[in-house]
C-alpha cells in the first residue's frame, strides 16, 4: 500500500513541476498585439510598412515562428539582404509599452527560411518550408 501511494505522490509531483516549470511563449514576452512588416528589394530598400493586427493572422505567424530552431547568441552575416524586416510588438501590461522584437528573414530557394532576431535567446534560426510558407504568405501578401 505503501508503494502505491509513494507512485501517486511522485505522479503528482512530476505533473506539479512539468506544469509550472512549461511557460509558453506568450508568458515569456507577452502578447502579440501587432506586426510591422516591410519588404526589403535586392537593394535593401524598403517598401512601405504593413501592420498587421488581425488575430488570425498574429496567431498564425507567432505559431510558425514557434517552430524555428534558435542557435543563441549567434551573430550572423547573410551574403544578401533580408526579404522582409518584421518587428512584433508583445504586450506584457496594457499599462506598460509593448516589447518589441525585431526579425530580419530570407526566404531560400528550397522554401526554408533564415532568420535572425535581435533577441539574444534566439540570435540566428532556421525555419523548415512548411512553416516558412506560412510567413512568406501573410508577409508578402499584396
Amino acid at each position: 500500500m505503501k508503494a502505491v501511494w509513494n507512485i501517486i505522490l511522485l505522479v503528482v509531483l512530476v505533473s506539479v513541476i512539468s506544469a509550472c516549470s512549461g511557460q509558453s511563449a506568450e508568458k515569456e514576452k507577452g502578447r502579440l498585439v501587432r506586426i510591422d512588416v516591410q519588404q526589403v528589394d535586392e537593394q535593401g530598400g524598403e517598401s512601405e510598412e504593413k501592420i498587421l493586427v488581425e488575430d488570425d493572422v498574429l496567431e498564425a505567424s507567432q505559431k510558425a515562428l514557434s517552430t524555428a530552431e534558435w542557435q543563441s547568441n549567434t551573430k550572423a552575416i547573410m551574403a544578401r539582404a533580408e526579404d522582409v524586416r518584421a518587428t512584433f510588438f508583445y504586450e506584457k501590461d496594457k499599462n506598460m509599452p509593448e516589447s518589441l522584437v525585431q526579425y530580419r528573414i530570407w526566404f531560400e530557394e528550397d522554401d526554408s527560411a533564415t532568420l535572425i532576431s535581435n533577441e539574444e535567446d534566439e540570435g540566428y534560426g532556421r525555419m523548415n518550408p512548411e512553416n516558412s510558407q506560412v510567413l512568406k504568405t501573410l508577409f508578402l501578401k499584396k
